[in-house]
């Protein structure tokens, strides 16, 4: 009777070690959720490859099955695995993981309906693989939210499949093969170029900050100031060179009409364009005049008006 019990508990022990076994058999379905392999964004791993990144994907490949070293360093052996791994889902078997061999190991396993407020393993494995493919939008929160919804959409687009939000057989077998392409990073903007009525409007701060200046011949600053000096010290100041004189600072830039003056533009008087100041607004000018008198901002009426030129 003893060897009976024994034999039955034998028996029971080999049943539940069974049961481990099928069940450890399984892991692999779900198995990119068990490497740490979350980033904001997926780099390039090829042979030499070094770091956290390169020792998920060699974590991602053995859980697939490919014998590679999970040690942070690529080796010709990691690459031929890779290779390898690239060739079973239907990639080219290059040794270089990028944007499509991220995501088909990422999303590897089982293929669940997912959508709108669910929250598991499965979404995070969903969420990296979309976001290996260059949609930054989606966050790796195991949360399936509006941003992994319209990701969603775009992967079904992409592919001519029904925009549902909803994740379907067909959309992760896409991911699991290679087959949604990598979004296209968004071109950053130019910085656009200050347009002169900025740099006007930087040259005639500068000029207002000059007021009280004393006026003397031939000075171009900081303390003192002959009216040329004054307007191309203001203008400098707005990134831009103009030529010293009055006569040749006339010769400059854009000839402006009277009734189009901007503030910052160079206002001439006198017969022979023999003075200049800078304009300040309703009809007002900054200039440096003479000797005994400080920079000051008066009416441009007070002296003969010639012209107006706009630098820049």
């Amino acid at each position: 009777m003893g060897k009976i019990l024994k034999r039955a508990a034998s028996l029971a022990t080999g049943l539940a070690l069974a049961v481990s076994v099928t069940a450890t058999a399984e892991l692999p379905a779900s198995a990119a959720s068990t490497c740490s392999a979350s980033f904001s964004k997926y780099q390039e791993i090829s042979k030499g490859s070094k770091g956290a990144q390169t020792k998920a994907l060699e974590c991602l490949l053995r859980n697939a099955g490919y014998s590679a070293t999970v040690n942070g360093s690529f080796s010709v052996h990691d690459a031929a695995k890779l290779a390898k791994y690239r060739k079973s889902v239907g990639l080219s078997p290059l040794t270089v993981a990028g944007p499509r061999p991220w995501s088909a190991l990422l999303s590897r396993g089982s293929r669940p309906v997912l959508e709108l407020g669910d929250k598991n393993g499965d979404v995070l494995r969903l969420q990296r693989s979309l976001r290996a493919l260059g949609y930054t939008k989606v966050t790796l929160t195991s949360y399936y939210g509006s941003n992994t919804v319209s990701a969603v959409k775009s992967a079904q687009k992409q592919r001519g499949q029904k925009q549902t939000g909803k994740t379907t057989t067909a959309l992760w077998s896409a991911l699991q093969h290679g087959r949604v392409a990598a979004v296209a990073a968004p071109k950053k903007k130019a910085a656009a170029k200050p347009s002169s009525s900025s740099k006007g409007a930087k040259a005639l701060a500068f000029a207002k900050k000059q007021i009280g200046d004393s006026y003397r011949y031939g000075a171009t600053g900081p303390n003192s100031w002959d009216c040329s000096g004054l307007t191309g010290g203001a203008w400098k100041a707005a990134g831009v060179k103009i030529p010293r004189t009055s006569q040749a600072q006339y010769k400059a830039g854009k000839k402006v009409a009277k009734s189009a003056l901007k503030p910052g533009d160079l206002v001439f008087f006198y017969s022979g364009i023999t003075h200049v100041g800078i304009y300040a607004g309703n009809g007002d000018v900054i200039h440096a005049s003479r000797p005994g008198k400080p920079v000051a901002k008066i009416k441009m009426k007070y002296m003969p008006y010639q012209g107006a030129r706009r630098p820049g």
